[in-house]
């Protein structure tokens, strides 16, 4: 019986270690891909649904990873609800089972509320995340809003500490 290793290179045809890259031929993908597809056919729907919330994850991570704040912003709200959607689990259901209701979370959700480390906590708990990466979706929605309130910047010009010595000075 090979190991864990051995099976691991014949399965996919794999040279560890060459100093030459490999050219795959057109045979040796459709081997590949065939290969991966039983494997994935095997899996349970355990697996499958962890997959699925990983890959999520990964979303989440490689969007916050990208330093652009122009892009379409990936909200808290649409992240949980990209969560849900794979656990097929109802919002109601799910605010429930954060000792909240729905109409409360959704006011968390949508900004009427502040979102806090509480829920990022509990997100994260229920999710099998981490809370910073909910607390870091949080921060790069403020940043996008925050660039977008810059080109009205005229209106905070009289916060001024130069001002406020000028007129102390006056006195």
């Amino acid at each position: 019986m090979a190991t864990l290793k051995e099976k691991k290179v014949t399965d996919f045809k794999l040279e560890i270690g060459s100093n030459e890259p490999r050219t795959w031929s057109k045979k040796d993908i459709a081997e590949l891909k065939a290969q991966s597809g039983e494997i994935a056919k095997n899996r349970s729907p355990e697996q499958k649904l962890k997959n699925e919330l990983t890959a999520l994850r990964y979303e989440i991570e490689e969007y916050l990873n990208n330093d652009s704040l122009t892009n379409k912003p990936l909200t808290i709200e649409k992240a949980v609800s990209g969560y849900l959607e794979v656990l097929n689990l109802p919002f109601r259901k799910f605010a429930l089972c954060l000792d909240t209701t729905d109409g409360n979370l959704r006011k968390y959700l949508s900004g009427e509320r502040k979102f806090n480390k509480d829920l990022a906590l509990k997100f994260a708990s229920f999710f099998h995340t981490s809370p910073e990466l909910w607390l870091l979706l949080q921060l790069k929605e403020d940043l996008i809003e925050l660039k977008k309130e810059k080109k009205q910047l005229k209106q905070y010009q009289k916060y001024d500490y130069r001002k406020a010595l000028a007129f102390s000075r006056s006195k």
